[in-house]
């Protein structure tokens, strides 16, 4: 019987080129827009996912009140992190880095480059999940003048040598760092990014006054022990700085790194809930309209073509078809042109993928060797067969043989 089904799908697409190809290029335009948006979506809500504790780490933020307003941001007294660790039960561990990027140029023989990244403490290789590929985290930063590059930062400087351990690079023709470490690439939607790291102890020595708790120029991260409250650590974080300083005007908390990427927005000292998250609800609700809208197109002429069908019914009813076997093969028919609209659609998603990349300056991958991204595009496809083939089958079942045989249209 699927045998049979699938021929006469065949059939009344190759009988009828014009109509198959509107309405299989069109649900196949709307398959392409609808899953840009959700490699799009995809991105964002798995925005440091690579991190194996994203769940236990938190960036500490702090709220200062000026007047009537309370203003928010992450700088931090550049001494904190230590004290943290050693003072609050509930943490595991902190790390410190410069804030932003520090730029730098980087000489090696007789190439010159200029290259980005952090000073860091080396706590920050057991926080985050940065595999080595050479080296190793716990000797990352033994010697004082260390480096820890990157993956590409290692092929800029050496080319493709295996083992580049121990050499050394003159940074700002001042001063030789011997290579420590190469760790993996990090991913683009990575909150965490640099091409180099440093020992933060260095940048503490050139710059002395981050060792007050006066001023905040260092981004400070935390790691709570596994099932410890966070409630009541950030209570603890609340007055920490005036521990230490009485007159200072900030006070710190905790900002989970599920967070960081979606709700990172703040009004008067309170988090809104906001940010892009709000993008991604919105643009999510705008990919279900554009299937929508394909799937009414795809409807409207399977039920426009009727007329051309309405014998066909008349002929299976006669010979004995039900109702329900009418149905199942005109839904069966609208799954296969969905199916085949899903195929063209990868094939030209392979096409716009580097353009719509340029426009969201994104580094998307259409991942069909991703089991989930496969059974997606198949379940866009099915549902969509589903949704847009079921009127259609509902109409054309219920024509009385009788009456279509003679070229009336009449419904049961």
């Amino acid at each position: 019987m699927i045998k049979n089904y699938i021929k006469t799908a065949l059939r009344s697409l190759t009988k009828n080129k014009a109509y198959s190809f509107l309405n299989i290029f069109g649900l196949a335009i709307g398959i392409v827009c609808a899953a840009l948006i959700f490699l799009w979506v995809e991105d964002e809500v798995n925005y440091d996912a690579v991190n194996l504790k994203k769940d236990r780490l938190y960036l500490v933020k702090e709220n200062q009140k000026y007047d009537t307003y309370v203003f928010t941001h992450s700088s931090t007294p550049g001494i904190m992190a230590p004290e943290l660790k050693e003072t609050l039960p509930g943490i595991a561990n902190a790390c410190r880095t410069s804030e932003g990027q520090e730029t730098f140029l980087f000489s090696q023989g007789d190439k010159s480059v200029y290259a980005s990244g952090k000073y860091c403490d080396p706590s920050i290789f057991s926080m985050f999940t940065l595999p080595f590929i050479q080296g190793n985290a716990s000797s990352a930063f033994s010697q004082y003048h260390s480096l820890v590059i990157t993956e590409k930062t290692s092929k800029k400087f050496f080319g493709n040598e295996k083992n580049v351990i121990g050499k050394t690079i003159k940074v700002d023709n001042k001063q030789d760092y011997a290579v420590s470490g190469v760790v993996k690439d990090l991913p683009a939607n990575s909150t965490l990014q640099f091409e180099w790291l440093m020992p933060f102890q260095i940048h503490l020595d050139n710059s002395p006054w981050l060792k007050s708790w006066g001023n905040n120029n260092t981004t400070t991260y935390v790691e709570l022990k596994p099932n410890t409250s966070f409630a009541a650590v950030n209570n603890q974080m609340l007055d920490y700085i005036q521990r230490h300083e009485p007159k200072a005007i900030g006070h710190m908390f905790l900002f989970g790194m599920n967070d960081w990427r979606l709700r990172d927005d703040f009004k008067n000292g309170k988090m809104t809930g906001g940010g892009r998250i709000e993008y991604v609800h919105l643009f999510t609700i705008i990919a279900w309209i554009i299937m929508l809208i394909a799937c009414i197109n795809f409807m409207n002429l399977a039920t426009a073509r009727s007329e051309k069908r309405a014998r066909e019914v008349g002929v299976r009813k006669v010979l004995g078809a039900g109702k329900n076997a009418l149905i199942f093969q005109f839904i069966a028919e609208a799954i296969f042109m969905a199916l085949l609209a899903a195929g063209i659609g990868a094939m030209l998603l392979v096409l716009v993928l580097p353009g719509f990349n340029l426009l969201v300056e994104k580094q998307l991958t259409l991942g069909l060797d991703k089991p989930t991204h496969i059974l997606t595009l198949l379940g866009i496809a099915i549902i969509c067969g589903l949704v847009a083939g079921s009127y259609p089958a509902l109409y054309l079942s219920s024509f009385r043989p009788v009456a279509v045989l003679k070229g009336i249209k009449l419904k049961d």
